[in-house]
C-alpha cells in the first residue's frame, strides 16, 4: 500500500451536475459531456475514468441505478441521483475553490452548473469566489512581510498578479451576467 494519501478528484463532483436536470445512461452521459461545446473546453475525461466514477458515485450513495431491458440493444444501466447525491452536489456548487489552481477546471465546471440552475447561483458561486481570492491575496501580503529573498519577491509578485487576474475576470463575469442568463436556457 502506497504511503502517499490518495487525493480526492473533486472535479469529477461535476459528474453528478449532469443528472440535476434528469436521469442518464452512462454511455450518452459520456457521449454528450465529451461532445457538449461549452463542457469539453473545461474537462475532458476517459471512459474507462468517467465510468469507474460513476461506479464510486453508486457505491457512496449519491446515484441510484436501474437496469432497463432493450428490444433493441442490450440492457442498459440509468442513473439517478438520490437525495443524498443531490444535497452534496447543491452543496458543492455554492462553494468556491481553495486553491489557484483549481480555478481554471473546478470552478468553471461549478460554474457552468450553477448558471444552468439559474442566474442567482452563479453570481452566488462568483461572490463566494471573489472573497475567497480576496484572502488568498491576503495570505501572500502577510507571508510578504517576512520575505526578504528577492527570487521570493518575485514569486509574490506572479501569485498576486495571477490572483488579481482572477478576481477581475470573476468581476468581467458577474457585469456581464445578462449574458451568461443564457446558460440556463441552453441544452
Amino acid at each position: 500500500m502506497s504511503p502517499r494519501k490518495k487525493e480526492v478528484n473533486t472535479l469529477s463532483f461535476a459528474i453528478l451536475g449532469f443528472f440535476l436536470e434528469k436521469p442518464n445512461h452512462g454511455y450518452e452521459l459520456y457521449k454528450h459531456m465529451s461532445q457538449s461545446v461549452e463542457f469539453k473546453g473545461i474537462w475532458r475525461i476517459k471512459q474507462s475514468l468517467f465510468y469507474g466514477y460513476l461506479d464510486n458515485f453508486f457505491q457512496a450513495g449519491f446515484l441510484e441505478q436501474r437496469i432497463l431491458e432493450g428490444d433493441q440493444y442490450p440492457a442498459r444501466k440509468e442513473y439517478r441521483l438520490t437525495d443524498e447525491g443531490r444535497k452534496f452536489i447543491l452543496s458543492w456548487l455554492e462553494k468556491p475553490v481553495k486553491h489557484g489552481r483549481d480555478m481554471r477546471q473546478e470552478f468553471l465546471a461549478k460554474l457552468f452548473f450553477a448558471m444552468k440552475l439559474d442566474i442567482q447561483n452563479g453570481l452566488s458561486l462568483i461572490d463566494n469566489q471573489q472573497v475567497e481570492c480576496e484572502s488568498w491575496l491576503q495570505q501572500i501580503s502577510i507571508g510578504d512581510e517576512t520575505n526578504h529573498s528577492t527570487y521570493q519577491s518575485l514569486i509574490s509578485q506572479y501569485r498576486i498578479r495571477q490572483i488579481q487576474a482572477m478576481i477581475d475576470w470573476l468581476q468581467y463575469v458577474a457585469q456581464n451576467s445578462n449574458h451568461l442568463a443564457s446558460l440556463s436556457e441552453q441544452e
